[in-house]
């Protein structure tokens, strides 16, 4: 892409660089339409993300708690 414009104005790159932005784009916006379209799926990803933190957290939480001493009741 450069080398195609070398030594041009900005003017002459300036669409072609709107071009493959919109490409690059593209699929983000299409996976965000999908996904505001469907708001239980929204739930379903925020659900899996929340139980895969807490996995991630439960064991270094137990250890905090059993250097200073709180015990779960």
């Amino acid at each position: 892409m450069l080398n195609d414009h070398a030594g041009q104005g900005f003017g002459a790159f300036k669409p072609k660089l709107a071009d493959i932005a919109v490409q690059f784009i593209a699929p983000i916006a299409d996976e965000y339409a999908r996904l505001i379209a469907d708001p239980a799926e929204i739930d379903r990803i925020l659900a899996k993300g929340a139980e895969r933190a807490r996995a991630a957290a439960e064991p270094v939480i137990a250890e905090v708690r059993d250097r200073v001493g709180y015990w779960k009741a």
